[in-house]
């Protein structure tokens, strides 16, 4: 009688099936995680702590502020200076409000850029992906930035603000709303 011998190992087509498999569960997997909504929701968290970060400024600067002149400043410049609290930073270049006194750097967009994908309450668009700060030399003040994760279109209408495009903080219910429109 003859001895079978068994073989050990796979296929060649076992081993393409398995291969395959886990390709299609890859690609699945990388659907469901969504990476640019992942990294659009880090980015709009980073905006979000920013944001309060310029209302805590602002809270303080008009405590001891005396300024009646209006002004509006926007972080869309890309300067290496942007930053900087010297005079030459996107809000310190402004003689009537003195961040430096409240910050020691000046905090600017994850993107700040102009033209850049961002979330309205009923679409997406491209437009300014920056901060602007407000102020209407009356104790006023609104601050203002676009969000681009599609999971905070409702932060848009729940924020308070005058408008749906952008996220805003502000101490006053009227006025004049955000420019950085697209």
């Amino acid at each position: 009688m003859k001895h079978i011998k068994k073989r050990s190992g796979f296929t060649l087509i076992e081993i393409l099936i398995v291969v395959s498999l886990l390709a299609i569960l890859a690609v699945a997997a990388l659907i469901a995680i969504n990476p640019g909504e992942a990294t659009a929701k880090a980015r709009d968290a980073q905006r979000l702590k920013q944001v309060a970060d310029l209302q805590k400024i602002m809270e303080q600067w008009m405590q001891e502020a005396t300024a009646t002149t209006a002004f509006t400043a926007i972080s869309t410049a890309n300067a290496a200076t942007v930053t900087k609290c010297d005079g030459t930073g996107w809000l310190s270049s402004n003689a009537a409000f003195n961040v430096c006194a409240y910050a020691n750097s000046i905090v600017v967009d994850p993107v700040n850029k102009a033209t850049q994908t961002h979330q309205r309450t009923a679409d997406t668009t491209t437009g300014t992906v920056a901060y602007e700060v407000t102020y209407d030399g009356a104790q006023h003040y609104r601050i203002c930035t676009h969000l681009q994760s599609q999971a905070n279109r409702a932060s848009l209408t729940a924020d308070g603000g005058i408008h749906n495009f952008a996220y805003e903080i502000s101490n006053v219910t009227a006025g004049n709303g955000c420019s950085v429109v697209n």
